[in-house]
C-alpha cells in the first residue's frame, strides 16, 4: 500500500501530536515544580526574563540564518524561526543526537528545489558555531572555579566530553580543505570503529557503506564555502556569542526576580555548566539533568538551595519547555507538514 504524500505527512504529524501528549503527561512533575517556582519570583522580572528569552531565541535564528548564508542559500527570518522551534521540537520527540532537526533542515530544502546537502553542512555550522562561541564561555568558567578553589573533577570531565563534538567538525571542515584523502581515511576508521563497537553491543548498525564517502564529500564542499566566505563565518561566530551572552543575561534577570543578588561569575559558570550537561546528556536536551547541575553550581557559591533550584527550574521553563511548546505549534508551517509543499 502506498500513501499519498500528504496524507503521509499527515500521518506523521498526528503521530508527533499523539508523542508530544504523551510527554506532556510523562513529565508533569517537571510542570508542577516550574509553577511552583514562578510562583516564588517577582512576575514583572519573569515577564522580563521571557522577553530576553525570545530575544534568545531570534538571535539564534539569526546565527543559522548567517550560516545559511556561508553555503549560498538565502533564508528569510520569518522561514527559519520556525525551523528553529521545529529542530528543538521533533529531536526531544525522536532524539537520534540531533539528526532528526538536521533532516527537517534537508527537507525543507528539498521541497525548496535547494541542495539538501547544502542545508546540511548550513546546520553543522550553525551548531560548531554556537558550540565554538560557547567554549569561550566554557574556558572563562573552568578558570573562574578554578580560582575558587570550586572546580570538581565531574566538571573537567563534562568540559573534556563537551570539546569532542566541538572540535570533531572543525578538524573534518580543516582537513577536507587541506588533505580531503586523509579525512576519508579518518571517517572509513570511524565507520569501521562503529561496526565493531555495535557488534561488541549487540546492536543494529544503521550507517551504509556508503557513508564514510558521503559523509566526506560533504566535509570538502563544506571546507570550499568556509574558505570562501570567511567573513561571514566570522558573523556567524559573533552572533552566536551574542545569543550566548543573552541567555546568561536571562539568567540575571531571574535572579533580579528572586531577590538575590550574584557574581556575574558565578552566573556563567552555572549557565555554563548547565549547557554542557544539556549537550553531553543521553536525555534529549539534558531533561532533569540541566537544572540539577545549574543548581548544585549555584550552591556552591552560596545561593540557598531552594532559590538555586527555582531559578534553576525557571530558567529551564523559559529556555526549554516553552519553546518546545512553540515548536510544536509552529510545526505545521514548516513545508515538512505543509499539505500544500510539493516535493
Amino acid at each position: 500500500m502506498k500513501f499519498k504524500p500528504h496524507l503521509l505527512r499527515n500521518l506523521i504529524f498526528f503521530i508527533l501530536i499523539a508523542i508530544f501528549i504523551w510527554y506532556i503527561f510523562s513529565h508533569h512533575g517537571e510542570f508542577n515544580k516550574l509553577v511552583d517556582a514562578l510562583a516564588q519570583g517577582s512576575w514583572r522580572w519573569l515577564l522580563l526574563a521571557s522577553v530576553t528569552q525570545a530575544f534568545y531565541y531570534g538571535a539564534y535564528s539569526f546565527m543559522t540564518q548567517s550560516a545559511f548564508s556561508v553555503v549560498h542559500l538565502k533564508r528569510k527570518f520569518k522561514d527559519i524561526l520556525p525551523l528553529v522551534f521545529g529542530a528543538l521540537f521533533v529531536n526531544v520527540l525522536a532524539p537520534t543526537g540531533g539528526q532528526t532537526g538536521t533532516i527537517l533542515f534537508a527537507d525543507d530544502a528539498v521541497r525548496r528545489k535547494e541542495s539538501s546537502s547544502k542545508a546540511i553542512i548550513a546546520n553543522v555550522i550553525a551548531t560548531a558555531s554556537s558550540y565554538v562561541a560557547f567554549s569561550f564561555i566554557l574556558i572563562f568558567s573552568i578558570f573562574y572555579l578554578r580560582q575558587a578553589g570550586l572546580l570538581n573533577n565531574y566538571e573537567i570531565l563534562g568540559s573534556i566530553i563537551f570539546i569532542f563534538p566541538t572540535v570533531l567538525p572543525i578538524v573534518l571542515i580543516f582537513t577536507s580543505f587541506k588533505n580531503p584523502n586523509l579525512t576519508l581515511k579518518l571517517l572509513s576508521s570511524l565507520y569501521r570503529f562503529i561496526v565493531r563497537f555495535s557488534k561488541l553491543i549487540r546492536h543494529t548498525n544503521k550507517l551504509s557503506e556508503e557513508w564514510p564517502k558521503r559523509i566526506s564529500d560533504e566535509l570538502i564542499e563544506a571546507a570550499l564555502l568556509v574558505s570562501k566566505n570567511k567573513k561571514q563565518v566570522i558573523k556567524t561566530l559573533l552572533i552566536a556569542l551574542i545569543a550566548h551572552a543573552i541567555n546568561v543575561l536571562s539568567i540575571f534577570v531571574i535572579f533580579i526576580a528572586f531577590d538575590y543578588n550574584i557574581h556575574y561569575g558565578a552566573l556563567i559558570a552555572g549557565y555554563a555548566f548547565g549547557e554542557v550537561a544539556r549537550i553531553i546528556s543521553p536525555q534529549p536536551e539534558g531533561i532533569g539533568v540541566v537544572e540539577i547541575v545549574m543548581a548544585i553550581i549555584f550552591t556552591s557559591f552560596g545561593v540557598p538551595p531552594i532559590q538555586a533550584a527555582a531559578i534553576s527550574i525557571v530558567f529551564r521553563g523559559f529556555n526549554f519547555w516553552a519553546p518546545l511548546g512553540i515548536g510544536f505549534l509552529l510545526l505545521k508551517r514548516l513545508k515538512s507538514f505543509s499539505n500544500n509543499s510539493t516535493i
